[in-house]
């Protein structure tokens, strides 16, 4: 990512293979490497509708958007500073026409779209479970890294009633969280379908799985070759 200039407290960066312009928040919550892991994994195809569930700065609708495919992206966000960042990105890159950046609570969907609406469900989710873990971070922080105003059920749930049947669910979370991820999609009939585990290093152990689940799918799921992030 190049950097471009700075703004008070905030910085443009050029990210994915559209060079798109990204406004960060210098002390806030930025994104992270798995919304990186994550945008390269989903696989939109044309003319779908994607919602990507607690979209930060907007960072993974910016990152999967093609030009070609002629998409409609929406982002939803809860906290406020986040999803005016998110829409001003939206607006600095000219897609006001493409990408619709919410600010609500992700679990309020249900009142403002009809179920079935989208093709695509995507979502980095909080991945310290409520009460456990470092309680030390600044408010966006917590949001984001923990299970405070929103659980795995939750996601899934939501994923569930948004998507068409057929429709694709994708999600990047620890692998040590594989099995009550997994129980929680199978319990609302998101069957997993391509799996991808992801090493810091080749000789330790998996950090990170991404996974691509499907509405009412069949019941094969394909294990893809990992992702090293160090040789």
């Amino acid at each position: 990512m190049k950097k471009m200039e700075q703004q008070s407290e905030q910085k443009i960066e050029l990210v994915g293979k559209n060079n798109f312009k990204i406004i960060q928040d210098q002390f806030n919550y930025r994104f992270s490497l798995d919304s990186i892991l994550l945008a390269e994994f989903i696989k939109l195809k044309y003319k779908e509708k994607m919602m990507d569930l607690g979209t930060g700065c907007g960072i993974i609708p910016m990152m999967v958007y093609d030009p070609d495919k002629e998409c409609t992206i929406y982002g939803v966000e809860i906290q406020d500073c986040l999803a005016d960042i998110a829409r001003k990105n939206v607006s600095l890159n000219h897609l006001e026409d493409k990408m619709i950046m919410i600010r609500e609570d992700m679990r309020n969907l249900p009142k403002g779209f009809k179920a079935e609406s989208f093709d695509v469900v995507t979502a980095n989710p909080p991945y310290i479970t409520k009460g456990r873990g470092k309680q030390s971070e600044r408010g966006e922080q917590l949001l984001a890294r923990h299970e405070i105003n929103v659980t795995m059920e939750d996601l899934v749930s939501i994923g569930y009633y948004l998507l068409k049947k057929r429709g694709r669910f994708y999600l990047i979370h620890r692998a040590d969280c594989l099995v009550p991820v997994m129980m929680v999609l199978k319990k609302y009939l998101l069957e997993p379908k391509l799996l991808q585990f992801v090493y810091t290093r080749k000789d330790g152990l998996a950090k990170r799985f991404l996974l691509e689940a499907r509405k009412e799918g069949g019941t094969e799921l394909k294990v893809l070759q990992p992702i090293f992030l160090k040789r």
